[in-house]
């Protein structure tokens, strides 16, 4: 957590004693977001300080006499804009804190999504009020902190030279040669091939995108085409977006992705400059804070960020007494 306390512009924060002395300072009573009973029962409260509009950092404690009496855990945020339609997705407690991780579970992008739960302090209120099943999941709210990026140029989807269409063209032509019927397009069986430079990926072919292992999405051409674009040009060049997990910390994520709107932000009490984003991968939108030291290129909508991210999530409940209610409202 506290690697990515620079995303959202503390980079001089380096040891925990600094961050320490920092919530001595500004850690007020004020600053309370909710207060919940802990599954060992231990009375707790959620306290926010806002860096700047929508993100800040989140401090997770023990109450004592209506005051926060001991820090256990705490973690930078950043409110998500965009919400995510979700076929199914269920949430895990940590084992090591008393905190939470969503993992949305969607055949459309072919991977378990899996975000940190932001708002785990409502969902362990409902817990207290409600049994489980009566427990609903409307809407997530997604976003992503960053502590390395690089911006790069848009995808071009046109042909670098006349022999390269040419091979592609005829490529397509035997391809089409197989499947001469559109109408079966999507019952055609899927090839797998593996490529040297990219490790653990296979082709796969769609009626509209062709998408490479797990998570990555290449433009509107056949198969042949781009695997012959691999042998001669760089991967970034091809892929459209992306969407990979990223180490062993199942949050992360190595991504490229569209950038849709940057907007700078200033940190109130490092005054560190940061850029949000609104980016695009994988059909999935939502909202990613970097600092500015950690972004290598100028981020421009139209432009595509690659990089790591911390995916974060806040989940709109709602239980089935109020989605009963809502229903009677609605006929």
């Amino acid at each position: 957590m506290h690697k990515y306390l620079r995303a959202v512009g503390f980079s001089e924060f380096e040891r925990v004693t600094q961050i320490n002395s920092f919530f001595d300072e500004h850690l007020k009573d004020e600053n309370l977001v909710s207060t919940y009973i802990t599954s060992d029962m231990r009375l707790c409260g959620q306290y926010n300080i806002d860096v700047c509009s929508g993100a800040g950092i989140s401090v997770i404690g023990e109450e004592e006499k209506n005051s926060l009496a001991k820090i256990d855990f705490y973690y930078p945020f950043l409110k998500g804009y965009d919400y995510t339609l979700i076929e199914e997705c269920t949430i895990e407690k940590h084992s090591d804190k008393e905190s939470y991780a969503g993992i949305i579970d969607d055949y459309r992008m072919g991977i378990a999504l899996i975000f940190y739960l932001t708002n785990g302090n409502v969902y362990n209120s409902l817990l207290k009020k409600y049994k489980f099943s009566d427990i609903k999941i409307d809407r997530i709210f997604l976003s992503a902190l960053s502590v390395e990026g690089k911006i790069i140029l848009p995808v071009d989807n046109k042909s670098k030279n006349v022999n390269e269409f040419a091979d592609k063209k005829k490529l397509n032509q035997s391809f089409d040669d197989i499947y001469d019927d559109e109408d079966d397009f999507d019952d055609r069986p899927i090839t797998t091939k593996f490529i040297d430079d990219i490790n653990d990926f296979s082709d796969g072919i769609d009626k509209k995108e062709v998408s490479i292992g797990i998570g990555i999405k290449l433009p509107r051409n056949y198969v042949g085409s781009q695997e012959m674009r691999l042998k001669n040009e760089d991967l970034y060049s091809i892929v459209e977006t992306s969407l990979v997990p990223h180490g062993i910390e199942c949050d992360k994520y190595q991504i490229v992705a569209e950038i849709l709107s940057v907007t700078q932000k200033v940190n109130n009490f490092t005054k560190e400059k940061m850029y949000e984003m609104r980016v695009s991968t994988m059909g999935l939108q939502f909202n990613l804070m970097i600092n500015e030291k950690d972004l290598e290129g100028e981020p421009l909508p139209g432009r595509r960020f690659r990089g790591v991210i911390w995916l974060l999530g806040e989940i709109e409940f709602l239980t089935r007494f109020e989605e009963q209610k809502e229903k009677k409202e609605s006929i």
